[in-house]
């Protein structure tokens, strides 16, 4: 051990003396194939080339990361990713190491002040590269940082450019030659510098293998945990190579729908039913199958209809796709902002369980989620041009009987159901329920529960016949992985003390019958809240024919009812807030209580056991009502102005008149 330590330290006294390169002490190449530990689950957060293409700059992603931040954070989103045209020209411009440079037009104070305010946000740092070395370095012979070897030493010009879909001049490494694996090795240590999360890696065909394991390699090498993302339309033939070599990997061309005025269209949407199906298999902790970017929330300019627009996200979520917003969020719609803060959806997404085909006609399609607890997630899509019927029967999945269903998009539990569900969908148009069978083990805990008081719990199950013993593991994530309870019982049901407040547990119980065991299910709960929840940070509001008001807001995590305040919207803004209803369990509700011509302004709060939330941003009704007032007042003061007019003149001519009589009574 201490020839070891002498030894580091005698390495070290000669790197950083200048005798030897930095490349003859790297530490062991790691084996591509054990590239990194990340994404248990699919990552969620935001790109930049959907909306901003080719014109992003540090004031833009900064905007971009107050967004993130302030809406989208508290959902489960992380990522703000910077994509293509950060950079200059490469044909021409590249630093002392032949590395892409950033344009110091668009950002000013460089790419580490980036990473910088969106770390400080809470937030990750996404980032973007392509294949191969640039032309401008092989043109300037810039040498490989830490060695001897020059950008011409590695460069390959017999397999001739990369494919680099936004700029040419990428050309081939020969990875086989000294240098080769250095250059990608100081390209990563330059993103790690920036503070980088995340690498998408662009241009990749199967000839590019090598590449992606030196990238691997590099990345490794930074020990900097960095999500690398492949792309696009990559080959499944080679997923076990991107599956060892990457964290995602993107099924097709892009979803963008270049070319048109809008960001996307149905056609290239529907084109990734079949992807999921085909690539399902292929996907999981590690690894996820990525469909590209969601482009829902920016109105008209999506391109699609709100139906198109919810299956849209539906897919991806049932799919377990990286939740990749591509919207402008500086110009969010309250539809595209509410289908991407369900959380109910995002629990799909993220349930670890990629969904799978249970039927396809010419108009229709039915995936399927089967999760560890027994229950499904099941997504039911009109792919046709008219309203029809979709239907799901519960022996297609295994089982038989009565099963409770949710509607997973309305929050509302629809009902207990035998043998299958119907759901009525127009045209483009999904709904995903959750499907709870009535065999499935009964426990208590209910799977889901919140309010559940952390000094102790007990957990009870249904007994087993011919079993006497049972194996219960407690942890602090769905992989059971970190456990923090460990007992083998004879009873049916356990007590714990002493969990933590406010923290999501999932429970594992298991038979044992002659030594070997048998998981009977996995369940989950929510110790009992220390805070009051957080106001809906979102609220719609539609006025209908029949003089009744309908709102919808988004539901907010630890809320157990909600209520209504309103009150009469005027210029003055004499009235207050009075609550119209309380104990609201579901997020939304119709005030059937407005009056004709009657303009009103509604908050929502969010309360539980600890008490209730601040209000939300108001929203109002009839906004015609305000104008009309604002006129009405306008032309009430503008009529003062014209009666005090009147009265000036007459007093004023009243007084000439006196005084011109004065005058002549002096004469």
């Amino acid at each position: 051990m201490l020839k070891k330590i002498i030894s580091t330290m005698f390495s070290f006294s000669i790197v950083f003396s200048g005798v030897f390169p930095l490349a003859m002490f790297e530490p062991e190449e790691a084996k591509a194939s054990s590239y990194n530990n990340l994404a248990e689950r699919p990552f969620m957060g935001w790109s930049s080339w959907s909306s901003i293409r080719k014109k992003p700059t540090e004031k833009n992603i900064k905007a971009a990361t107050d967004i993130m931040a302030e809406k989208f954070k508290s959902h489960g989103y992380e990522f703000v990713n910077l994509d293509d045209y950060y950079q200059l020209n490469w044909t021409t411009h590249v630093d002392k190491y032949g590395r892409w440079v950033v344009d110091p037009k668009k950002f000013p104070h460089g790419m580490k002040t980036v990473g910088d305010y969106i770390h400080k946000k809470g937030l990750k740092f996404g980032l973007y590269v392509t294949l191969g070395i640039p032309k401008g370095a092989i043109d300037q012979n810039t040498p490989i940082e830490g060695t001897s070897y020059h950008a011409k030493d590695i460069v390959d010009y017999s397999k001739g450019q990369k494919v680099s879909f936004n700029f040419d001049n990428m050309y081939s490494i020969d990875y086989s030659k000294p240098g080769a694996q250095e250059y990608i090795d100081s390209w990563a240590r330059l993103f790690a510098s920036y503070g980088v999360d995340y690498l998408k890696i662009d241009g990749v065909r199967n000839e590019d293998i090598p590449d992606i394991e030196s990238w691997a390699k590099a990345l490794k090498k930074t020990g900097r945990p960095i999500h690398v993302e492949l792309s696009n339309n990559l080959d499944i033939n080679y997923v076990s190579t991107w599956q060892q070599l990457s964290n995602g990997w993107r099924t097709d061309h892009d979803v963008e729908a270049y070319g048109t005025p809008t960001h996307t269209n149905w056609k290239k949407v529907s084109r990734r039913f079949d992807d999921v199906a085909e690539w399902q298999p292929h996907a999981g902790p590690g690894g996820w199958n990525d469909l590209d970017s969601l482009n829902v929330a920016n109105g008209s300019k999506d391109g699609l209809t709100e139906d198109e627009k919810r299956s849209y996200v539906s897919l991806w979520a049932i799919a377990t796709s990286h939740f990749v917003i591509g919207s402008e969020l500086t110009k969010l719609d309250n539809y595209g902002l509410s289908l991407l803060t369900n959380d109910e959806i995002i629990d799909v997404n993220q349930s670890g369980v990629a969904g799978k085909r249970l039927s396809k006609t010419s108009t229709s399609q039915v995936f399927y989620q089967e999760l560890p607890d027994g229950s499904y997630n099941i997504g039911l899509f009109n792919t046709g041009l008219k309203t029809q019927n979709i239907e799901v029967h519960w022996e297609e999945l295994g089982f038989q009987g009565f099963a409770m269903v949710r509607d997973l998009w309305s929050h509302e539990d629809v009902g207990n159901f035998e043998s299958g569900f119907t759901a009525k969908l127009s045209a483009h148009a999904s709904q995903i329920i959750h499907v709870v069978p009535d065999s499935v083990l009964t426990v208590s805990p209910k799977s889901g529960s919140t309010e559940i008081n952390p000094s102790k719990v007990t957990l009870n199950w249904d007994t087993e016949d011919s079993v006497n013993r049972y194996h219960i593991q407690v942890s602090t994530n769905p992989n059971m992985t970190n456990i923090i309870f460990n007992q083998t019982v004879s009873a049916n049901y356990i007590n714990i003390q002493d969990l933590s407040k406010e923290t999501r547990y999932y429970w594992k119980v298991s038979s044992i019958v002659d030594g070997s065991e048998a998981q009977l299910g996995i369940f989950t709960f929510h110790t009992k809240m220390t805070t009051v929840p957080t106001a809906p940070d979102w609220l719609m509001v539609n006025k209908n024919k029949k003089e009744t008001v309908s709102l919808n807001w988004n539901p907010t995590k630890g809320t157990t009812s909600y209520t209504v305040y309103r009150k009469k919207a005027n210029l003055l803004g004499m009235s207050s807030y009075k609550p119209i209803a309380k104990n609201l369990t579901n997020p939304n509700f119709m005030d059937k209580t407005v009056k004709h011509g009657t303009s009103y302004s509604y908050v929502i709060t969010a309360s539980n056991s600890v008490g209730e939330s601040e209000k939300s941003f108001d929203v109002q009704t009839d906004h015609h009502q305000i104008t009309i007032q604002l006129i009405t007042l306008l032309i009430g003061f503008l009529f003062c102005v014209f009666l005090a007019t009147i009265f000036r003149i007459r007093r004023d001519k009243s007084k000439s008149i006196f005084v011109e009589g004065q005058n002549n009574k002096t004469a």
